[in-house]
């Protein structure tokens, strides 16, 4: 069997020549309709994106419709072509490798806190 060769176009790869800086040209979508696109480190978390982001956003149009920034998470569609949410922002943006580098912000459906309970509860065996 051959061994395995990564694309060297492949901007989440360790060995990537894109990019010499580390950064990756991300397109953000807002919940208002307004496209943005920031270039942000490669191996940056979700958390630090969203803040860069929310930085980034005051000064558009529509900023003052926006919640509070804990109320909003990404989503995307990974490697897999699966929609994925990004309820944990300790990970790191190349970790979640999305099929393209497009990050939809969506409102939360529930407090984290109400998750976590509800996750707790079923481990638990409480219905």
């Amino acid at each position: 069997m051959p061994p395995a060769v990564t694309d060297s176009l492949d901007i989440w790869a360790v060995d990537s020549q894109i990019g010499a800086d580390g950064s990756v040209s991300v397109d953000f979508l807002l919940p208002t309709g307004i496209y943005i696109n920031l270039d942000v480190p490669r191996d940056a978390t979700i958390s630090h994106i969203k803040q860069l982001l929310w930085k980034q956003a005051h000064a558009y149009p529509l900023f003052h419709l926006l919640l509070e920034i804990d109320s909003y998470m990404f989503s995307c569609v990974n490697q897999t072509a699966v929609h994925e949410e990004l309820e944990d922002e300790t990970r790191r943006l190349c970790d979640v490798r999305p099929f393209l580098p497009v990050l939809k912000l969506v409102t939360r459906n529930c407090d984290p806190g109400e998750k976590l309970d509800s996750k707790i509860g079923v481990l638990i065996g409480k219905g």
